[in-house]
């Protein structure tokens, strides 16, 4: 379909009636949840495991439109939002690869706290709607069946 006057077109945007984006959905789950920082919507669950923590002192930069490490030598002046944060690394089960969540420090003494917990159980990060905004969460479930990998899968990462 073609843009109205005086619209841009962006490939992605469909103009009308509600129609369905062209990028199927399931696309956008898989880079959503297997993505290096996986982003869960709510009531999804990814199987994780608990590999290391460290704390990081973070900031906003609005020249790089990202959020970039403060280190000793690093001017504060034109950061933004600077925080410290507890920059998890994981193991994703779906990916088959490891990512990385980053915690307040509440989050985090909730998730050590399954860790040393768990017993046999399967560790799951999900994220719960909290005053409006998506906090992550984790769960122990008991494991149905044996993970099977085949040797080429596992391969060809």
């Amino acid at each position: 379909m073609e843009p109205r006057r005086g619209e841009v077109h962006h490939p992605r945007v469909r103009y009308g009636s509600g129609a369905e984006d062209p990028v199927s959905s399931m696309g956008d789950a898989e880079k959503r949840l297997m993505g290096r920082y996986p982003k869960p919507l709510e009531g999804e669950k990814v199987p994780i495991s608990f590999l290391a923590a460290e704390k990081r002192k973070i900031g906003w930069s609005p020249e790089d439109g990202r959020s970039v490490q403060i280190g000793e030598d690093t001017d504060i002046e034109p950061l933004k939002r600077v925080r410290e944060i507890n920059e998890v690394q994981i193991f994703n089960w779906l990916s088959g690869r490891e990512g990385v969540i980053e915690l307040s420090d509440r989050e985090m003494e909730e998730l050590l706290a399954l860790v040393e917990a768990k017993n046999g159980e399967e560790l799951f990060y999900t994220r719960v709607k909290v005053k409006g905004r998506l906090k992550a969460a984790f769960a122990l479930e008991v494991e149905r069946e044996p993970r099977r990998w085949l040797l080429s899968e596992r391969l060809g990462d």
